[in-house]
C-alpha cells in the first residue's frame, strides 16, 4: 500500500510542499488525481478501475505510467510503501 509521507502537503491546485525538506513541486491534473486516490488509500487496481470509468485508456499503458509516476514520487521522497505497492 502506498502512503504519502506525513510531512507532505498538497493543495487542490496540485502544489506539493514537503515540509521536511522545504522542496515544492507541481502536479498536473492527472498526477493530482492519482495522488488524491493514494491519499484515500486506494491501490493500483482501485485507481485503474476509477480511471477506466472516467477515461478511455489501455490498462497496460496506464499501469506502466502509474508505476513510472510512483517511482518519481519515491525518488522525490514524497511517498513510502507499506509492504507491496
Amino acid at each position: 500500500m502506498l502512503k504519502l509521507k506525513s510531512n507532505v502537503a498538497i493543495s487542490e491546485s496540485g502544489f506539493v510542499f514537503d515540509a521536511g525538506t522545504g522542496d515544492s513541486f507541481s502536479l498536473n491534473s492527472t498526477g493530482l488525481e492519482i495522488v488524491q486516490l493514494i491519499q484515500l488509500g486506494k491501490d493500483l487496481q482501485e485507481i485503474l478501475e476509477e480511471f477506466s470509468e472516467k477515461y478511455e485508456l489501455d490498462s497496460e499503458s496506464f499501469e506502466r505510467y502509474f508505476y513510472d509516476f510512483v517511482a518519481t514520487l519515491k525518488q522525490m521522497n514524497l511517498i513510502e510503501a507499506d509492504g507491496e505497492d
